[in-house]
């Protein structure tokens, strides 16, 4: 989900700015400031993305976040398509700002961007609480370098792939529309996991209680660890108690020196 996710990026953050001003009739002072209440927008998705995931997560089980995600992601890109297909200008020949037609558009064009950053900005935070609630401890730092070099693919890779299309699908209009869709990949691939997140929590925090009644049985026996079941390792410490009511630490290095 990281690599199509972040191709929409490569449309903002590179083209958008530019893309307002030449091709849809704003102006430059007027592009900068959609693509700054875009970015506000964002953090304010990406905090909500937070809370809410947290609600979904505590009384509804760990298959929601993942259905709010993915839905936020594909309705991300209605108001991009609007933002990339509305003319501006409306066909009154001012320059985006002069009337009060063009200040009315402007300020649809805010609301739409502020919409547009805030989906956007929902899926990033439960993207990576979720990873992190299905890796187990000693994979997840591999997990999260596995994602974020897909991240940052998508993010290197977006611009080219975007101008790629543009030279060959007949312009920034229709390249742009086709790389938006991006978020809807990445919105599909996230809803999936409503199907399989709660199994693999499931498997993780077995695996968990595991370790930590081995880690347990190690301490109680002092350091001593060996290749058996938990059942064998009962029955050993039981033959011991019967033998000499205690282990020694004598006994103990005794039996590790050949282990």
């Amino acid at each position: 989900q990281g690599a199509p996710g972040c191709v929409p990026w490569g449309v903002v953050n590179t083209y958008l700015n530019d893309y307002l001003s030449t091709n849809r009739g704003m102006t430059v002072e007027g592009a900068t400031l959609i693509i700054l209440i875009f970015g506000v927008g964002n953090g304010a998705g990406v905090t909500f993305g937070g809370i809410g995931s947290t609600y979904l997560y505590s009384n509804y089980g760990p298959r929601y976040p993942s259905l709010f995600s993915g839905c936020a992601a594909i309705l991300g890109c209605f108001p991009m398509w609007f933002m990339l297909n509305y003319n501006f200008n409306s066909g009154n020949g001012n320059n985006g700002i002069d009337n009060g037609e063009s200040r009315g558009s402007l300020l649809i064009f805010i609301l739409i961007s502020l919409l547009a950053g805030f989906l956007s900005g929902i899926t990033g935070p439960i993207v990576k609480s979720t990873l992190q609630n299905v890796t187990l401890p000693q994979m997840r730092g591999q997990a999260f370098a596995l994602l974020n070099t897909f991240d940052d693919f998508g993010r290197g890779l977006g611009p080219a792939f975007v101008a790629w299309m543009i030279e060959n699908m007949g312009g920034r209009q229709k390249a742009f529309n086709i790389g938006v869709g991006g978020w809807i990949f990445c919105g599909i691939l996230n809803g999936m996991l409503f199907w399989t997140v709660e199994k693999d929590e499931e498997n993780v925090r077995s695996a968990v209680e595991s370790m930590l009644i081995q880690h347990k049985d190690c301490i109680s026996t002092g350091g001593f660890v060996e290749e058996e079941s938990l059942e064998e390792k009962s029955s050993l410490h039981q033959d011991w108690s019967v033998k000499d009511n205690s282990v020694s630490i004598l006994d103990i290095l005794e039996v590790s020196r050949f282990t």
